[in-house]
């Protein structure tokens, strides 16, 4: 048989360089001295970690990547290293290469230099979700001694351990728009851990003496685990510039008045049918278009009392609310909500706010989404309703809900809207996704109180 090439066509690794210094590092000597050593003992990682570096030393060679090959074999020679270091005397841990870590075991192309030569090359860079376990890795304090085990169903775990604080976290991909998002679980807390995240707005739940969050996007889970290392609770508001002032002030004439300017240059822009769908929805037509889209109706059927498909109004809407760019200086505006009528009847709403729009949560608005730049007027009586009739019987409940929100997008429409500048409006697209970043409670809004909810555009949220 050829010594390059086996009869399946496969290249045979058997006489390669670095499959030979791949298999001497991981040699039977060493294996035999490592059992010796007996059950327990921790040069059996080590070896076992060597004899996986030689195993992706032969598989790499098969492929032909032997670059990488080259790699891998001395990762094997300093596994094995590491192996005689540990037998000599049982207390040293020397570091060796974690043949499951990523930034070590992620096999990936050099990459090319520039065509004129003269810029450096950029070095390749791993899977966002590799990264945002990195990320975790350094919130924890671990840095390159955590543990990263990637998983079969295309996650990556990454987990820590210290005499009172451990944990793991496992980090999904991306999906779309929407961010990576994670799983962490704490098994090791102190009393100052335990309180930092009693204090931080995330919601967890307790099972078998673990600390577990469930679902969150990855900066906020990178920011629960920094709260517990540093026993600090963590306000994941102040990363988007929001602040908890009790209440929400009137916006100043100025700022309103810089709207119109804004609007007008946009709406410069808009082709006839953009400029009259805009005009139409924020006119008479919103609350149709809306519970259209709210319900799921078919786009290519007319929203009640309108005889044009929905699918044409939403695309010369959406169209035009894009055409607005996206803004250096994130936008800060409000949206009133009404609850649910059995909420405000009830008399529940900032239970039912809390755990709607838990932190970490995502809310996605099938429809338009119109919001204020002045607080009071989302906060108002006629966008934020606290009254409620049911079969006779009326009553109020003694909350609002406003929504406080941050993003680049949307559109300023005062030039279009048949309001003028009078709602100080800017209006997001049909389907725009949000992240909570916190609920608070109490909050005085035009004399009224109110639960304000923290939404940040999910193009907002820091990625890794």
């Amino acid at each position: 048989m050829c010594r390059s090439q086996s009869k399946g066509g496969r290249r045979c690794g058997s006489s390669h360089p670095a499959v030979r210094a791949a298999r001497r590092a991981a040699s039977t000597a060493l294996r035999k001295d490592v059992a010796v050593a007996g059950a327990g003992h921790p040069a059996l990682g080590a070896y076992a970690t060597a004899q996986m570096w030689e195993a992706k030393t032969r598989q790499a060679v098969e492929s032909g990547e032997d670059k990488q090959a080259k790699l891998y074999a001395g990762n094997a020679k300093l596994s094995a290293a590491a192996t005689r270091t540990m037998l000599k005397d049982r207390k040293q841990t020397p570091r060796y290469p974690n043949a499951a870590d990523p930034r070590v075991a992620w096999a990936m192309p050099a990459p090319a230099p520039d065509d004129d030569g003269w810029g450096a090359a950029q070095l390749p860079e791993y899977p966002e979700h590799v990264r945002a376990a990195d990320a975790f890795a350094r919130a924890s304090g671990a840095g390159g001694a955590a543990t990263f085990v990637p998983r079969a169903d295309g996650g990556q775990t990454v987990a820590w351990r210290g005499d009172n604080f451990a944990g793991s976290a496992t980090v999904y991909p991306a999906n779309g728009d929407e961010p990576p998002h994670a799983r962490v679980v704490f098994n090791r807390l102190d009393q100052g851990r335990y309180q930092a995240l009693a204090d931080s707005p995330w919601p967890y739940r307790i099972e078998n003496g673990q600390v577990i969050y469930d679902r969150v996007p990855a900066d906020h889970a990178e920011q629960i685990i920094a709260a517990a290392r540093a026993r600090q609770a963590a306000r994941p508001w102040e990363r988007h510039g929001l602040g908890r002032d009790p209440q929400r002030d009137q916006l100043h004439e100025h700022r309103a008045g810089a709207l119109v300017p804004e609007s007008s240059a946009w709406a410069s822009g808009l082709n006839s049918e953009q400029h009259h769908w805009v005009s139409t929805y924020t006119g008479s037509k919103y609350r149709q278009i809306n519970a259209h889209l709210y319900n799921g109706h078919d786009l290519d059927q007319p929203a009640e009392q309108m005889d044009v498909p929905m699918r044409v109004v939403t695309e010369n809407i959406n169209s035009a609310i894009r055409s607005a760019g996206t803004a250096e200086v994130p936008h800060r505006t409000f949206r009133g909500f009404t609850p649910p009528l059995e909420v405000r009847k009830g008399n529940r709403v900032a239970q039912w706010a809390r755990e709607t729009f838990p932190a970490g949560s995502r809310y996605n608005s099938p429809s338009f989404l119109s919001s204020s730049h002045c607080p009071e007027v989302a906060g108002g009586e006629y966008f934020a309703r606290t009254d409620w009739e049911d079969n006779g019987q009326y009553g109020e409940a003694d909350h609002a809900v406003v929504f406080e929100m941050v993003s680049r997008r949307g559109a300023a429409v005062a030039h279009v809207s048949q309001y003028g500048n009078l709602e100080r409006e800017r209006l997001h697209e049909s389907g725009s996704n949000w992240v909570s970043v916190g609920v608070q409670e109490n909050v005085t809004i035009k004399g009224r109180k109110c639960v304000v909810v923290q939404l940040v555009d999910m193009n907002e949220v820091r990625r890794h």
